[in-house]
């Protein structure tokens, strides 16, 4: 991207890396449109031309939310943009406040653009209620294990898989129903898909 037509029109930028061994994705908030620059490759899409946007997040490896933002062009394919960034093997960079203003300043050009963009928050429905039925099957095979643990005078053994098995359901609950399908307007942005400031 041009650093002097960013610097010029002080148009809000937004950089992040993927994997560690992926090129950085850096997006550009235009007068008119989005701009990217992705693997070495530019484009850009209009901002009436943003046909949907879904707003989610995913559990991380230390009890942490990575935001994600999905748009989708109506010329097709679809871009992901994440509030991590990549700097090594495990070690990432949280950059939740930058990526909340950029989100937020998005959703406010796009209304007020006109387009006909349809804003989605949460899973898609046809991942959502699968994630439901997983999450209830495995609540009732762990009282079923504990149970047959209790009868076996296991007591031990059941009461550690209790545990494990609880602190599992509690963070898939948390990530199932925090992603729960719905329609939102971008001028009201649902919270429980946006990082905290």
């Amino acid at each position: 991207m041009d650093d002097t037509a960013e610097t010029a029109d002080d148009a809000p930028i937004y950089a992040f890396k993927p994997r560690m061994l992926a090129a950085e994705s850096a997006f550009r908030l235009g007068p008119d449109s989005l701009e990217w620059f992705i693997g070495g490759r530019p484009g850009r899409v209009a901002y009436p031309m943003i046909a949907r946007v879904r707003l989610g997040f995913r559990l991380t490896n230390f009890m942490g939310r990575r935001y994600t933002a999905e748009i989708f062009p109506r010329t097709g394919g679809r871009m992901e943009i994440s509030s991590y960034s990549a700097r090594g093997i495990i070690d990432t960079a949280n950059q939740g406040a930058a990526y909340r203003a950029f989100i937020s300043e998005l959703h406010r050009r796009i209304a007020k653009a006109r387009g006909e963009c349809r804003f989605e928050a949460g899973m898609a429905a046809w991942r959502f209620w699968p994630s439901i039925a997983v999450t209830v099957a495995m609540a009732i095979g762990l009282v079923y294990v504990l149970w047959r643990g209790l009868l076996g005078g296991q007591l031990v053994t059941g009461l550690i898989v209790l545990a494990v098995g609880i602190m599992f359901l509690w963070q898939m609950a948390k990530t199932v129903l925090g992603n729960r399908p719905r329609i939102y307007s971008p001028v009201a942005i649902p919270e429980d898909v946006l990082p905290k400031n």
